[in-house]
């Protein structure tokens, strides 16, 4: 008889974002991911952190971006809630100026943890718009 057992779990959430412009739609799956993890209603824009990523691919890019920011408000704290993001290196890399604040828990409502973006069910489809459809791993 053994002490433990496995058992099927889900533990992810996709997020589904779009825009006009590859740029676009990486800032709006970046604040999906973040609505999910916190009340953005209750964030505002005192202050920014500046982040570049240079991935091999689209799908690395969304990927990277989203695990960066990810990176950044686990180890400073920042809760980032816009996202002026710009394409470099034939899209290979972005800029992106987050504008935010730093979390403060008598003001901001934190609601999940998410753990990381995944490759797993990524899609990146442009038929006249970008859309992103990324799995976060929570």
């Amino acid at each position: 008889m053994t002490a433990f057992e496995l058992r099927s779990h889900t533990a992810d959430l996709a997020v589904f974002a779009a825009g006009a412009g590859f740029a676009e739609a990486l800032a709006e799956v970046a604040r999906g991911m973040f609505s999910y993890i916190a009340d953005l209603d209750t964030v505002s824009a005192r202050g920014h952190i500046e982040v570049e990523v240079d991935s091999t691919d689209p799908e690395a890019l969304v990927v990277d971006w989203l695990n960066e920011l990810l990176y950044r408000y686990e180890t400073e704290r920042f809760l980032p809630i816009e996202f002026n993001v710009s394409l470099d290196n034939q899209g290979m890399g972005l800029k992106a100026r987050c504008l935010g604040e730093t979390v403060d828990p008598s003001r901001h409502r934190i609601k999940a943890v998410v753990k990381a973006a995944t490759y797993h069910g990524l899609r990146i489809v442009h038929n006249g718009r970008w859309e992103i459809t990324v799995v976060l791993d929570v």
